[in-house]
């Protein structure tokens, strides 16, 4: 009986034992097979494809315009209306006719003639233009840019930088409404114009005299009292501290009517104060591309001279130009975006960036896996870099990234061979 008994607890033992076992790896496997499958579906992974992307670096400076300027003044007037003959920046021979001096002065309708001659100026220029390929979209984007110019002048209190943009974008809107089939033609609208200018003309009295041009060159209607102190012969000799005197200057006008400005060559410069770290990166004679807002162009703009402070970290880098755009802004001082280098690569965000094992890389998603790649980063600006896989060293513990990789911006608990979904 005893030994019956022995067998009993002995076989149930057994089961015990047996089904013990059973639970603990069924619960084991559970445990392994939900640990796997969450690493799988794990979300949060914010990625990003690795495709070709090009980048311009671009320095955004204050930049004084030089030219060779002979100031004009009124023969025999000492008051009145100044209303130009020609377009500013026209060509005019020895002998052409260059404003008319009305008695009744005006500051509001010179200011309204200037603007009228801008807008006139812009229209003729955009009649030429091929109309089959301006789209709604581009002039939309033009009309954001320069609202969002003036905006940020007014804010500054750089009321004047503000209103000189206020020609560009009325032109702007009416080109749009041209495009929509809102205005159906450019010589409806440059009439209109006209007429208003004879409008004004006829409110300002008397013509008390004609002047006309004793030399050839550009006419140029505005004179800011600085042509003889910002001069073109000084640019090969000039020192940091007398470019500086120079910006400090009061302007000086004479003591006859103004009636503009006449320039003899159609060479001029912009000199950029920058700091030297800025300026050893520029090439004498090489040409970078300048973006003037003003103007809203962009104009190839050769180095002629870097100019050094003896006693600073700043210098001048002096560019010239031999081409006078059509209605281009000189004002004197003007904000100059200059595109200094361009850098071709994948263009990433600076947080997917990582160092792993001294490596600097990013992680990929390799089908059903995590793995790091590594990139050798050649630019860095706010918020992402551009990079490429081209190899730095004969290293092979990691691979190079590619184009097309699947780059993880961010994720928890990266590391390679982890398995996602």
């Amino acid at each position: 009986m005893r030994k019956k008994e022995e067998i009993f607890e002995k076989r149930y033992l057994n089961r015990v034992a047996a089904y013990t076992l059973t639970a603990v790896m069924a619960i084991g496997i559970m445990i392994f097979l939900g640990y796997h499958v969450v690493d799988r579906v794990t979300p949060g992974l914010d990625l990003v494809d690795a495709v070709p992307s090009t980048v311009t670096e671009v320095l955004e400076v204050d930049g004084y315009i030089i030219r060779d300027e002979e100031p004009l003044y009124a023969n025999t007037s000492k008051e009145g209306s100044v209303v130009p003959a020609i377009s500013n920046g026209g060509r005019v021979a020895v002998g052409s006719k260059l404003v008319d001096v009305y008695s009744d002065y005006s500051a509001d309708s010179e200011m309204r003639l200037a603007e009228l001659d801008e807008q006139i100026a812009l229209l003729t220029k955009s009649k030429s233009e091929n109309r089959s390929v301006q789209s709604t979209a581009g002039i939309e984007a033009d009309i954001y840019e320069t609202v969002s110019s003036i905006r940020r002048y007014s804010e500054n209190g750089e009321y004047a930088d503000a209103l000189s943009l206020r020609a560009i974008l009325l032109v702007d809107i009416k080109k749009k409404a041209i495009v929509t089939g809102e205005i159906t033609d450019y010589d409806a609208l440059i009439s209109n114009l006209e007429a208003e200018k004879t409008r004004l003309r006829s409110n300002l009295g008397a013509c008390m005299e004609t002047v006309y041009s004793g030399k050839s060159g550009y006419y140029f209607s505005e004179f800011d009292g600085y042509g003889e102190i910002f001069t073109a012969d000084s640019i090969d000799s000039m020192t940091y501290e007398q470019f500086v005197n120079m910006t400090l200057s009061d302007p000086y006008y004479g003591s006859r009517l103004s009636i503009g400005v006449m320039v003899h060559d159609y060479t001029w410069y912009i000199s950029c104060i920058m700091a030297r770290t800025s300026a050893d990166r520029f090439e004498i004679s090489k040409k970078y591309p300048m973006e003037f807002p003003y103007s809203n162009e962009t104009l190839d703009m050769e180095v002629v001279r870097v100019i050094n402070d003896v006693e600073g970290e700043n210098s001048i880098v002096v560019f010239s130009c031999e081409k006078m755009p059509v209605n281009f802004d000189y004002t004197r001082m003007q904000p100059v975006r200059i595109a200094i280098e361009e850098y071709a690569g994948f263009k990433l965000p600076i947080e997917a960036v990582r160092v792993i094992g001294g490596y600097e890389g990013v992680y990929i998603k390799d089908e059903v896996t995590i793995e790091f790649r590594r990139i050798n980063v050649i630019y860095e600006n706010d918020g992402y870099v551009i990079c490429n896989g081209v190899p730095q060293d004969e290293d092979d513990t990691y691979s190079w990234i590619r184009q097309n990789d699947i780059v993880v911006v961010s994720g928890t608990e990266l590391y390679s061979g982890k398995v996602v979904s």
